[in-house]
């Protein structure tokens, strides 16, 4: 089973949005060290008037100074059990256990993702907002044959503001660990602050489906078939069709298709198969309107060895997609209702 990398090497440049920010952001990181979690939250409530502005400088707070590391309970793997009598009592046991574990890593500066999603989410309960802290699954892989009983690797949030839902992923959006170092690089993604429900269900799939926010919540095949998306593939105009499959064939006869239900007026694009090192361009044919096909041929011979092929657009990587051998998985398509960071030198940070 091919695993494949997230890069956070790509930043989507969503500029109008965030330049909404940037007096939010500026004043954020010029924010002096604050010993309690509780105290950062009663500045940023002095400093901000609107709900979005305090969420905001909570989320960029957390980018730009919680360091993605495992402490050394969770390098142990301790487990917490609890005995209560009733609901009340299971509450407040839940609740001393994620105050400890803010203040630990809130102190320390670092953590994993449930450290940022909980302090995150903290901070949206002290600036009275209805606020939840997500389980789910990010995508590491792209796999026909996953099973719908998925285990749980990350965690992210979502926050009510004005009568909307909104998604944040706080880990994701404050770097990567590169693979040769072991270490942790700072890299701001705007990608992951108030992400767009469809875009969000491309690469984090909730345990509960009720938190994708979506009229029709995609399904773990679904999720796991499709391509893998580079945070670089958002904002650029692209749709990808749900004919699209995220595993190409590999056979002397068959051709590969990639279909576009949108593209901007320049779209160049280019794709490599790993372990080639050779940029090939990327042919397209009109369909109607922004609609396009590209094909494929993936010869056995000549990538006997390789099962990773990255999609390029304006020097960045934006798609992934699985390579099989023809007649070693069964492929399942997506049906036309179900639409929906590698890089081999970084890790996904769950």
């Amino acid at each position: 089973m091919t695993k494949i990398f997230i890069s956070f090497l790509c930043v989507v440049h969503s500029i109008g949005f965030a330049n909404d920010y940037i007096h939010v952001d500026s004043r954020v990181r010029r924010y002096p060290h604050f010993k309690e979690i509780h105290d950062l939250g009663y500045r940023i409530q002095n400093d901000f008037k609107t709900d979005k502005e305090r969420v905001r400088a909570a989320f960029i707070w957390l980018t730009i100074n919680m360091t993605y590391e495992r402490v050394i309970e969770e390098n142990l793997n301790q487990k917490v059990y609890i005995s209560f009598k009733d609901e009340r009592a299971k509450h407040k046991q839940l609740r001393d256990i994620a105050l400890n574990k803010i203040e630990k890593s809130f102190a320390l500066r670092k953590g994993v993702c449930t450290d940022y999603s909980l302090i995150l989410n903290e901070l949206c309960m002290q600036f009275g907002l209805p606020t939840k802290v997500i389980v789910g699954v990010s995508k590491t892989e792209i796999n026909s044959n996953i099973s719908e009983n998925l285990i749980k690797n990350h965690t992210w949030n979502a926050v009510q503001i004005g009568g909307t839902w909104q998604l944040m992923d706080p880990t994701w959006a404050s770097g990567f660990i590169d693979t040769r170092s072991k270490k942790f690089v700072r890299k701001h993604i705007e990608h992951f602050f108030f992400t767009d429900p469809e875009d969000f269900a491309k690469h984090n799939l909730p345990n509960n489906e009720e938190w994708q926010l979506l009229r029709e919540p995609v399904s773990a095949k679904e999720f796991y078939s499709a391509p893998y998306y580079y945070p670089e593939f958002f904002g650029k105009g692209i749709a990808l069709s749900s004919n699209t499959n995220g595993i190409l064939k590999k056979s002397d006869e068959t051709i590969n298709y990639i279909y576009f239900d949108k593209l901007p007026p320049q779209h160049g694009m280019y794709y490599m198969v790993h372990g080639t090192g050779e940029l090939r361009r990327l042919g397209f044919k009109k369909l109607a309107k922004n609609a396009y096909v590209s094909k494929i041929r993936l010869k056995k011979k000549l990538y006997k060895d390789h099962s990773l092929l990255t999609v390029f657009m304006d020097e960045k990587p934006i798609l992934n997609f699985k390579i099989e051998d023809l007649y070693t998985n069964q492929i399942i398509k997506k049906t036309p209702n179900n639409e929906q960071q590698k890089n081999p030198n970084s890790l996904d940070l769950k």
